[in-house]
């Protein structure tokens, strides 16, 4: 398994915005390939990042942890 900068991007973007098409906007990407890509990374990694629904989305709490383990990543690239 091979996590990327653009993926770990991703996912912090989304969870900064609580959406999917928000963050989508700032990344300049459509709405559906940015949904695809954190549907394909969590299948990668084996956890839900984000609980979905109408209004949004928001980290479960094994997201949570990968999104500090992101964050840091990304802080020391």
């Amino acid at each position: 398994m091979v996590l990327t900068l653009q993926q770990l991007k991703y996912v912090v973007k989304v969870a900064e915005k609580g959406s999917i098409n928000e963050a989508a906007k700032e990344l300049f990407l459509s709405q559906p390939n940015l949904s695809n890509a954190i549907m394909e990374l969590e299948k990668e990694i084996r956890i839900t990042i984000f609980v979905r629904n109408n209004r949004g989305v928001s980290p479960t709490n094994e997201g949570a942890e990968f999104l500090g383990y992101a964050r840091q990543v990304l802080t020391q690239s």
